[in-house]
């Protein structure tokens, strides 16, 4: 089965595409992709390293702590898979970077989704509304 065709998402492009960027922007947004990453660093410069390593698998461990807490969307795997900052620190230095209280389980993708707002998660795994309570 073929993708479906959509716009390039360079501003103001009206070229289709099956891909994020059309043919003539794709080098373009690949550019500004690797220079986004050499600014932010990383991940061993940004904090995570074997410390947090055990950290977070020891945080993922505890009951409390197997559900993602985010659901942010339908595409949410449920199972944690990530320890979230709930108040995204500046930098391993940060007083909120090892701080648990601002720790939460989360997915991958509902990780990715927040990105770096300051979201609490509150979803709490079986606990969700089911039609017959719906009013």
């Amino acid at each position: 089965m073929q993708k479906a065709m959509r716009l390039c998402k360079h501003p103001g492009c009206t070229n289709l595409t099956t891909n994020g960027y059309c043919d003539q922007h794709k080098d373009e947004a690949r550019e500004r992709d690797r220079i986004a990453d050499r600014r932010r660093g990383t991940a061993r410069e940004r904090g995570y390293n074997y410390r947090w390593h055990k950290y977070s698998k020891a945080f993922l461990s505890r009951p409390e702590n197997k559900f993602c807490k985010l659901h942010l969307d339908d595409r949410c795997n449920i199972l944690a898979e990530c320890v979230d900052h709930i108040d995204p620190p500046d930098s391993p230095e940060d007083k909120r970077f090892w701080d648990a209280s601002n720790h939460q389980a989360a997915c991958i993708h509902c990780n990715s989704v927040k990105g770096h707002r300051k979201i609490v998660g509150t979803y709490e795994y079986g606990n969700e509304p089911n039609e017959c309570s719906k009013g």
